[in-house]
């Protein structure tokens, strides 16, 4: 699919069916990555952007390894990281679980198959080496989003919701949530969701021509309506807390004071509420409201015992914590605790250190973007304040363990590692 450009000695990549098919490739894993196809087949798609991502990583990998003589490639780096990364969240998990457990390894394997995303971010770098560009990315990614918005939309008014909710089959009744005010609501694709909704407005204000602006317009009122179908309140506090925060400390440089300022008081406050938290909480029926309590509770005993890297990962086809520890005990409810619970404290270090890594990666990234081009890219701006929600809210939500995370995640240091990359090769040129 590439050749040899002997003016500019860079490989550009110049057949329609090589871009087209790394087009399509990484649009089926984003897809599927963030969840847009779990509303039909049982997620059976998943699979096939899983497969896609692979094909792109060893295409990728073996074309720069042959191709691309130049040193700040660092293939070695953007190789072996991501195999490490693979054995430890891939592997490593599924074998405690099944010594802890005394089951069989491989079911527990195949469940923890979502982790192979992490290949998205070498795949996208190797193929920016090969010619595939920054933009052509992002054009994909925008209409990756775009496509699991209008999706949404059709599945939620195709389906019978109360009859999905009930339904016997596991797949279909995980779809759908209910509580007695929202009542029954299809979920959504979260990350897409949030991160379109922080880009919508700024695409409005940025497009050039008056199409675009109208189709963004469109798409805002979309947007609008899913909030009001699903009232997710809390998400949308935290979003609007994260785009406050990002103006407020690290817009620029200079704001970075404020953070450091408002630092030790934040986290005494979070210290006392996560105390009252638990206060309250312990006072509550164990039956009813007071689940979650109790789960914390057989997690910190299970993490006593397995401190380092944790219980290990569940497979439905062998043994569920469920099973093991009590019937309404879900590990994915329980935040860091949980991630402590599956992974240990190693494993929560690491998850810690990611997300801060990826709020740092983000803010270097805009800081010299806006520096180069004397503007904001929305795309980053986004992946920052989505990143900044979720590490807010690290005590309940282990996003970065599941696949539209991975996703979100491997995307985002991939997209800033390219565009840091472009914008040095143009300021030493």
């Amino acid at each position: 699919f590439f050749w040899e450009n002997r003016n500019s000695s860079k490989y550009r990549c110049m057949k329609i069916g090589g871009r087209s098919l790394i087009s399509v490739s990484l649009f089926i894993a984003l897809y599927t990555g963030f969840q847009g196809g779990r509303y039909f087949f049982a997620n059976r798609v998943q699979e096939i952007g899983i497969l896609c991502v692979l094909a792109l990583f060893i295409y990728g990998a073996v074309m720069t390894a042959f191709k691309t003589t130049k040193k700040e490639l660092n293939w070695n780096w953007w190789f072996f990281a991501t195999i490490f990364m693979i054995a430890y969240t891939f592997v490593l998990p599924a074998y405690l679980f099944s010594v802890n457990a005394n089951v069989a390894m491989l079911p527990s394997l195949f469940a923890s198959r979502e982790f192979l995303l992490i290949f998205l971010c070498p795949s996208l770098y190797y193929c920016y080496k090969l010619g595939y560009t920054v933009e052509e990315i992002e054009d994909i990614f925008i209409k990756t989003l775009v496509a699991l918005i209008l999706s949404y939309l059709f599945h939620y008014y195709r389906m019978d919701l109360r009859a999905a909710y009930f339904s016997t089959d596991h797949a279909v009744a995980g779809l759908v949530t209910f509580d007695p005010w929202r009542g029954y609501r299809l979920k959504t694709p979260s990350f897409a969701f949030y991160l379109l909704t922080v880009m919508a407005p700024m695409f409005v204000y940025f497009s050039d021509k008056t199409s675009k602006k109208i189709a963004w317009i469109v798409m805002c009122f979309l947007l609008v309506h899913i909030w009001i179908l699903v009232a997710q309140r809390s998400m949308m506090a935290t979003l609007i807390l994260s785009v406050v925060a990002y103006n407020v400390m690290f817009a620029e440089k200079m704001r970075l004071g404020v953070f450091f300022f408002i630092l030790p008081g934040a986290l005494i406050g979070i210290w006392i509420g996560v105390g009252e938290a638990f206060d309250h909480l312990s006072k509550l029926d164990p039956e009813t409201d007071g689940v979650r309590f109790k789960s914390y509770m057989i997690a910190w005993d299970s993490i006593q015992d397995h401190p380092l890297f944790g219980f290990g990962q569940q497979s439905n086809s062998t043994l569920t914590e469920q099973k093991i520890f009590w019937y309404k005990f879900f590990s994915a409810d329980l935040g860091i605790i949980g991630i402590t619970f599956k992974y240990g404290f190693v494993g929560a270090f690491v998850y810690i250190i990611i997300s801060v890594y990826l709020i740092q990666r983000m803010i270097n990234t805009l800081w010299l973007y806006k520096k180069t081009y004397k503007k904001i890219n929305p795309i980053l701006l986004a992946l920052l304040v989505v990143y900044l929600a979720f590490t807010i809210n690290i005590a309940l939500t282990p996003a970065f363990t599941y696949i539209p995370g991975i996703t979100a995640g491997s995307f985002g240091i991939a997209l800033s590692s390219i565009w840091l990359d472009k914008m040095r090769s143009q300021q030493s040129s």
